[in-house]
């Protein structure tokens, strides 16, 4: 694992490192990549293993392991495309690095897993696998992490984060929190209806004890007017579902 230009380490779950380089192995990824994608939607993740990948992708076993090293490297780059091509069709009507933009996106977020209940699972299951290599599992932190830090970066540079809250720390609790409410979410312990209103009020609530006056003002608006973020998950706001099997 390496470090980019911020300093954070950058995943290595896309797999296939310097060998992609023609169109034919670039062409060969991806036929890999979309069979462990419509396993995981259609199957869920325990149906995904390396012989059925390789008989359905039509890839040698071998070129699997050469390309991804394992099984949960493998599951975790197909993740990782799929949640990529997703946030690249977002479409949003709130300022970035805002509570307004952090309530909406978990609003977005929320209804689109309604419909991929089986991604949503094999990532809890990854992020909480206590055999999963680390990196592995802070890449799966990451499709959830990168959405809030742009936010709480904002908050710190403006001196809104309160004295004794550490900015990385507070990234890495709201990852935790987002994940068990996924993780409760996708075993039925939370209601489909009560998914998107836990996210949003769990995260505000913690920004509001971080915070000082003027940001905590933007998250106690957001929870007062809950309700409008909540219809902002509608699908004509959203991207494509059709993404996590194709």
């Amino acid at each position: 694992m390496s470090a980019d230009s911020t300093g954070r380490t950058a995943p290595l779950v896309r797999g296939g490192g310097q060998g992609y380089a023609s169109s034919s192995i670039i062409e060969r990824r991806r036929r890999i990549l979309t069979t462990v994608r419509k396993m995981i939607a259609s199957e869920g993740i325990s149906a995904v293993n390396m012989d059925e990948i390789s008989r359905r992708a039509d890839v040698a076993k071998r070129t699997l392991y050469n390309a991804f090293q394992s099984k949960e490297r493998l599951i975790a780059a197909a993740i990782h495309q799929y949640f990529e091509d997703y946030e690249v069709e977002l479409i949003y009507s709130t300022p970035t690095a805002t509570a307004d933009r952090m309530a909406e996106h978990l609003a977005l977020v929320a209804h689109r897993n309604l419909s991929i209940r089986n991604y949503t699972r094999a990532l809890v299951e990854i992020y909480y696998s206590p055999d999963v290599e680390p990196n592995i599992r802070q890449t799966i932190g990451e499709i959830v992490a990168h959405s809030h830090r742009p936010w709480i970066d904002r908050l710190h540079a403006e001196r809104q984060l309160q004295p004794w809250i550490n900015r990385d720390t507070l990234v890495d609790d709201l990852t935790r929190y987002r994940y068990a409410v996924a993780n409760d979410w996708a075993h039925g312990r939370i209601a489909d209806e009560m998914f998107a209103s836990t996210l949003i009020v769990g995260v505000m609530t913690m920004a509001v004890g971080a915070t000082k006056p003027r940001a905590r003002r933007e998250s106690e608006d957001v929870l007062k007017n809950l309700d409008r973020y909540i219809r902002s998950g509608g699908p004509a706001k959203g991207a494509s579902q059709t993404a996590a099997s194709s």
